[in-house]
């Protein structure tokens, strides 16, 4: 998309962006009630008096966008658009991904790309970091509108001292998104899908998002690659980004190699294939297979579903502590081994995210056993996983105890 499509008037970005203010520590997290965030009890003006803080729901730090009517349409970002930072992604690094024999049902193909969802996060990184971070998803997608089951997740690094304007800018556009509740579980975002993506909430979102975002703040690039299509089978790798020098990204249990997974559905069942496995830090392999499912005892179906609500907790492990495959099929085989077996989901005691944010799943990541989207499209359908909704809520939850972007 040229830039001039995403231009905006100086004095609304202004009055959405905000002023500047303290990012410093990290909330835990977890058990925090909104409610009790302080964020939406107020702020004091130049003039002492009480200014209304616009508290933050899911859907206001994930966006997920409308599916594409098909490529380089209207209002969606590509590729070539440019930020205040250039290119969103440049060519050169596309050029660096692996094809891995990829048929072009399914490739990566860089005319097609196009951006399918955003997240913010103030406090990313390795554990002992905060480091705020933007980023983009992108998916190929065709003449008629079938979305690719690939996707690269560019991420983009954030200054210390911006992630407060940036999330300021956020709060001031839930103003022009009425369509989307604070208390709502992360979805296609309401306001895009009611207002389109070239409404007023479009096109400043897609604004403020260009004021922080191009190929000088890339630092790292990830791709899930499915190849060929026949047989589900799926490559997961990246590359950090430096100077613009790229390094393959060192993953968990894997190095700098990619990690790959194949889906077997020959017995009417399913049985995926890890290469390399995981084994650590949590062992899932009993979920992996519907015939071990069915045979395994209760014992061992607790220890294994607690593992995966270990998986999808942000605040048990941060995402450069796992390798990919876990948290791309943690969804699907917790809701396939529930269903087989009759059990309830959610967090126990001792395992799983806890917040008062609503958590549930929408979309159709929990059914779709050939598709392992995070949070983007499977054709027509927005596969949105359950480590993503914790990990917005977890975003969510520490910007409003840190009181981020609360200042005006």
């Amino acid at each position: 998309m040229p830039a001039a499509r995403a231009a905006m008037p100086a004095l609304l970005l202004t009055l959405l962006v905000g002023c500047a203010g303290s990012t410093d520590g990290k909330s835990s997290g977890g058990d925090a009630d909104p409610a009790d965030s302080g964020a939406d009890d107020g702020a004091e003006g130049a003039d002492g008096a009480a200014v209304d803080i616009e508290p933050l729901g899911l859907n206001d730090v994930s966006v997920l966008f409308p599916k594409p009517p098909t490529y380089a349409a209207p209002g969606y970002l590509l590729p070539s658009s440019v930020g205040a930072h250039g290119e969103l992604l440049p060519r050169s690094i596309f050029e660096a991904v692996p094809v891995f024999g990829a048929v072009p049902a399914d490739a990566l193909t860089w005319p097609l790309l196009t951006v399918v969802s955003a997240r913010v996060d103030a406090c990313a990184g390795p554990a002992g970091a905060c480091d705020p971070e933007l980023r983009l998803v992108l998916q190929p997608v065709e003449e008629a509108g079938r979305v690719r089951d690939s996707a690269l997740h560019v991420f983009y690094h954030l200054e210390a001292d911006e992630i407060d304007a940036l999330v300021a800018g956020l709060r001031g556009l839930r103003a022009l998104a009425p369509e989307a509740r604070v208390d709502g579980p992360l979805e296609v975002h309401p306001a895009l899908v009611a207002q389109g993506v070239e409404g007023a909430y479009g096109e400043a979102l897609r604004a403020l998002l260009f004021e922080h975002i191009g190929a000088d703040r890339i630092r790292r690039v990830t791709f899930f690659l499915r190849a060929p299509p026949a047989t589900p089978v799926w490559f997961m790798g990246g590359f950090e980004v430096e100077g613009g020098a790229l390094t393959a990204l060192d993953i968990l249990n894997v190095g700098p190699d990619t990690q790959q997974v194949i889906l077997d559905q020959s017995s009417g069942g399913y049985v995926y294939d890890v290469n390399p496995p995981a084994g650590r830090p949590e062992d899932g392999a009993l979920l992996l297979s519907s015939a071990a499912v069915a045979a395994a005892s209760e014992g061992e179906l607790a220890e294994v579903m607690g593992s995966y609500l270990r998986v999808d907790d942000p605040l048990t492990y941060r995402p450069d502590d796992l390798p990919c495959a876990g948290c791309h099929l943690s969804t699907f085989v917790q809701h396939a081994a529930a269903e087989a077996r009759g059990l309830s989901l959610g967090p126990t005691a001792t395992d799983g995210f806890s917040t008062a944010r609503d958590l549930s799943l929408t979309g159709g990541a929990a059914a779709e056993p050939v598709s392992l989207r995070a949070f983007g499209y499977f054709d027509e359908t927005p596969m949105i996983s359950q480590r993503t909704v914790n990990e917005t809520a977890a975003v969510v939850d520490d910007i409003e105890a840190r009181g981020i972007g609360a200042a005006r």
